[in-house]
């Protein structure tokens, strides 16, 4: 409902905001559910894309990269390790060291997961045209590239470089 002060550009842009806050809820709850299928929880399920896509992962950037402890992050390859995702291999290069690797046995289960939000996606998306879905790509990799920023800054996460943690900027009033 609109308010004396409000524009119905501020108001579209608060539904923008609220609409993808809500995307980001109804979204996990989504991989919440998959991953319970496969007897994970939605972390897990966010490291078996890193180490499907992560090269030369160990646990050590593992725990690096999702800022969780060295303890957890032992916790999440045991689980990812006993239901098939993934492996722990000796470095060939150095054998001192363990990689975290893809074991490829569970990824067309996933992308089975996922099929219907994929279909259901494909189907939404053919209803734009090109220009509307030029928009929504720009849109979605300018929240993305968003996204990462804001996370990067939070206090307590691992700094882009991996080389500590990085406290909130400081915005000026």
């Amino acid at each position: 409902m609109s308010t004396p002060s409000s524009s119905p550009r501020s108001e579209l842009i608060a539904r923008i905001e609220d609409g993808v806050r809500d995307n980001g809820g109804r979204g996990q709850l989504l991989h919440q559910a998959i991953a319970q299928h496969f007897g994970l929880n939605p972390t897990d399920m966010k490291c078996v894309d890193l180490a499907r896509s992560e090269p030369r992962l160990t646990a050590g950037r593992l725990a690096e990269i999702t800022g969780m402890s060295t303890s957890a992050t032992t916790a999440v390859l045991d689980r990812m390790e006993r239901a098939g995702f993934i492996e722990r291999v000796r470095d060939p290069e150095d054998r001192r060291r363990v990689i975290v690797v893809s074991t490829g046995r569970r990824e067309q289960e996933v992308a089975e997961a996922f099929l219907p939000l994929k279909d259901a996606m494909r189907s939404l998306l053919e209803s734009y045209d090109d220009a509307q879905l030029e928009l929504l790509d720009a849109f979605t990799s300018r929240v993305n590239q968003l996204l990462r920023e804001v996370t990067r800054e939070m206090p307590g996460t691992a700094s882009p470089s991996g080389t500590g943690t990085v406290t909130r900027r400081r915005v000026a009033s």
